[in-house]
């Protein structure tokens, strides 16, 4: 049972236990939820970067966000920079028959 030494929880844990309140029905392995855990976490992290990608973009001009009060932000080519932008993909492309 829960006593007053469980009060601080760790945190994931806290991750857990909430997943099993919100889906009562759940039964998984240890390995089961690490993978649900870990695609939550890569999920996270390529939403976060792709939040900073846009937004890096966004500040230099090359795409336009539109935002409205019933729909998240939407993002769009700024056609006006165009030379621009295939100017700075082209000068960042690795040459032909370059691998990483």
């Amino acid at each position: 049972m829960v006593d007053a030494s469980d009060r601080h929880l760790p945190s994931r844990a806290r991750e857990i236990l909430q997943h099993y309140l919100e889906n009562p029905l759940t039964a998984d392995s240890a390995e089961g939820i690490s993978e649900w855990r870990l695609l939550d976490d890569y999920v996270q992290r390529r939403v976060e970067e792709t939040r900073h990608a846009l937004e890096w973009l966004v500040d230099r001009g090359l795409l336009v966000r539109t935002v409205s009060r019933a729909t998240p932000p939407v993002y769009r080519l700024n056609r006006g920079t165009v030379a621009e932008a295939e100017r700075l993909i082209h000068d960042l492309e690795p040459p032909p028959g370059h691998t990483e």
